[in-house]
């Protein structure tokens, strides 16, 4: 004969009791009578919930849930009541718990009749809050996952599709400027240098589609929030452009040094310029640059604005850049800041 499987539903060995159990449970354990008042309530259900050593104990079960969720809970309890039996209830049915301070958070709870003569149910309750925050981290890594992919897509698109055919038009009216008459070729010639442009923005775009997603320490997305603060003093919100791979192709430390290029410039449009709109343009390929040009009253000899201009041009020289700020075509005041991004090593 064969020996006898063991059950696995035996009873406890001798050295462990129902109450250490209860004592050591990792889960909070609450046991409740027929119309929710909890009879019984283990230390971990005490400081999950929050509350003093015996308070639980004759306090109905519905207080541990969030007020608007009570009606819900007491009508799914008494349906329990009518039919028992062993079940589960997961966070991701939207079950919350309520902390004695009045902090809701999300919780998985199984539940169980007691007793050959029924009424008493046990609830084990975990609190879920770090398996809702690693879900919701995956979630977002795979969101990121497929927009760089959307993005490797979109890039590689414009490369072999756009790009290709501006140089195939330029190239074609290339060749037929050099049989145009003289006006034709100078208008034929505009239009060429108005493709090579586009297509110098296109490869911006592809550089910054193929690279990562936008960092929330990259210099757009800390030019943004500096901005956004800077528009209470200057009393209207900068018209901004950004070109090229602004959030990956800057090193942290020329961040640092073009955020306070951004707010000394737009500081000064705002103390002296006296600006109803100003343009802000920072582009990135082989050099950073910054160009801010506002419509105010032009330039001044105020000290503390030429000594401002003198801190941009500082700035400028420590980074082997140069600084420049002049009278706007249209009036105002434009500033060129320009540092390099890439040493250029070729012989002359």
């Amino acid at each position: 004969m064969g020996m006898e499987a063991a059950s696995d539903t035996g009873p406890l060995p001798e050295a462990v009791t129902a109450d250490e159990l209860w004592r050591t449970s990792p889960d909070a354990l609450l046991i409740v009578e027929a119309g929710g008042v909890i009879v019984a309530a283990n230390m971990a259900a005490r400081n999950l919930f929050g509350h003093e050593p015996g308070s639980l104990v004759a306090m109905n079960v519905d207080n541990l849930l969030p007020s608007a969720a009570r009606e819900t809970h007491r009508r799914l309890r008494e349906g329990f009541e009518k039919e028992p039996s062993p079940r589960s209830m997961s966070s991701r049915q939207g079950l919350e718990g309520m902390k004695a301070d009045g902090t809701c958070f999300p919780v998985h709870v199984s539940l169980a009749p007691l007793g050959k003569e029924g009424g008493l149910v046990i609830a084990a309750i975990r609190d879920m809050s770090q398996w809702v925050k690693a879900e919701r981290e995956l979630r977002d890594s795979e969101y990121r996952r497929e927009m760089a992919e959307d993005h490797e897509r979109i890039a590689r698109d414009l490369h072999d599709t756009v790009i290709q055919e501006l140089y195939a038009a330029g190239m074609a009216l290339q060749a037929l400027q050099a049989t145009s008459g003289s006006s034709q070729a100078s208008r034929l010639a505009e239009i060429v240098n108005g493709l090579d442009a586009t297509a110098r923005t296109i490869r911006a775009v592809i550089f910054d589609l193929a690279s990562p997603l936008h960092s929330a320490q990259g210099l757009r997305t800390r030019t943004t929030q500096v901005v956004s603060e800077m528009v209470g003093v200057l009393g209207a919100e900068p018209h901004c452009q950004f070109v090229g791979p602004l959030d990956t192709a800057v090193p942290d430390d020329l961040v640092e040094e073009a955020l306070a290029v951004v707010r000394e410039t737009l500081t000064n449009v705002a103390k002296h310029a006296k600006a109803s709109t100003v343009d802000l343009r920072i582009q990135v390929d082989r050099e950073l640059s910054i160009e801010v040009v506002d419509d105010g009253v032009g330039l001044s000899e105020s000290t503390e604005r030429r000594s401002g201009l003198a801190n941009l041009a500082a700035r400028a020289k420590k980074h082997s850049g140069s600084f420049a700020a002049y009278r706007a075509p249209a009036g105002g005041t434009a500033i060129e800041w320009v540092v390099p991004l890439v040493s250029d090593t070729s012989e002359t």
